[in-house]
């Protein structure tokens, strides 16, 4: 991302070095070659007053209007950057403090275990059942703050990552595609809000899908690019779920998707197994509004 502001930034320099020069070049001799032979010498002031004026404005407006837009997308950028070292902060205080916490409750627990031995009651089982819940839940939410430092190496990347620490800390296989050719957003605010829909769509599969296997892909289809996270799990109830925002989370993925102007898609498998989440964003290389990536593929 920021390599890529850097060579435009080279390519707007050297035009704002090069570009009057040569214009100063091309206009000298047009008016010495030509049109000094051809007009009288008021008018080749006029018409050299006029076109130096018209390319002037012309030129300025292009190269502020160049500008203004690098300027937005800096800002927007340190947005998201911002924004991922709060959750980069967050989870720092989170392993400082709660998870630290819990993990003491954890160890007492256990000990109280040992010493009560046979005098063990349903209240003391539920209380350590519910510690050992709160303390996964922390650490898994641990990664999923943390997985957006990863953004700077590329979204492709981060995805990657986010994928292999689900398999590991989950134990459900996992696989990582994305087709050769892709393009990944430049925006990086799109990047963001993709891997948090990711990160999303497989904390409900480790939650509620019930799943043993799970396929992250993403893939272009001319200007349209997927991404799309499926399951082979117990599917999803449609009737409750968007509408009514309840614990899968797909009212949050809906906004997030929103936000960018992409569109998410839900679907469920037949016979009611297996649930597909897939965004479709509409993706641009003209301009620099998306670049490529090579093909990467983790397995598992």
């Amino acid at each position: 991302m920021q390599e890529d502001g850097r060579a435009r930034f080279r390519r707007l320099r050297w035009l704002t070095i090069l570009g009057p020069t040569l214009f100063m070049v091309f206009a000298e001799s047009v008016r010495y070659y030509y049109l000094r032979h051809v007009l009288a010498p008021l008018e080749v002031s006029a018409v050299a007053v006029t076109v130096t004026m018209m390319a002037t404005g012309a030129f300025s407006t292009y190269i502020f209007a160049v500008i203004s837009r690098m300027e937005k997308e800096r800002n927007r950028y340190r947005e998201s950057m911002m924004a991922l070292n709060e959750r980069e902060r967050l989870a720092r205080e989170m392993h400082d403090g709660l998870a630290q916490d819990l993990a003491v409750i954890k160890w007492k627990l256990h000990r109280l275990d040992e010493v009560w031995g046979d005098l063990k009651t349903r209240e003391l089982m539920e209380t350590r059942q519910l510690v050992e819940r709160c303390y996964g839940e922390v650490r898994h939410n641990l990664y999923d703050l943390r997985a957006g430092t990863h953004l700077h190496e590329g979204l492709w990347q981060a995805i990657a990552i986010q994928v292999s620490d689900f398999r590991r800390q989950t134990g459900i296989a996992a696989d990582w595609h994305v087709d050769q050719h892709t393009v990944e957003p430049k925006d990086p605010r799109v990047s963001v809000q993709i891997l948090r829909i990711v990160q999303e769509a497989l904390a409900n599969v480790r939650k509620h899908a019930e799943a043993s296997h799970v396929l992250v892909e993403a893939r272009q289809r001319g200007q349209i690019l997927c991404v799309s996270v499926g399951d082979d799990g117990r599917g999803v109830d449609r009737s409750t779920t968007v509408v009514e925002g309840n614990h899968f989370g797909l009212l949050v993925m809906q906004e997030r998707a929103e936000s960018v102007g992409a569109q998410l898609d839900i679907a469920t498998g037949a016979g009611g197994r297996g649930t597909v989440v897939e965004i479709r964003l509409r993706v641009v290389e003209r301009g620099g509004e998306a670049h490529r990536k090579g093909k990467t593929s983790v397995g598992g």
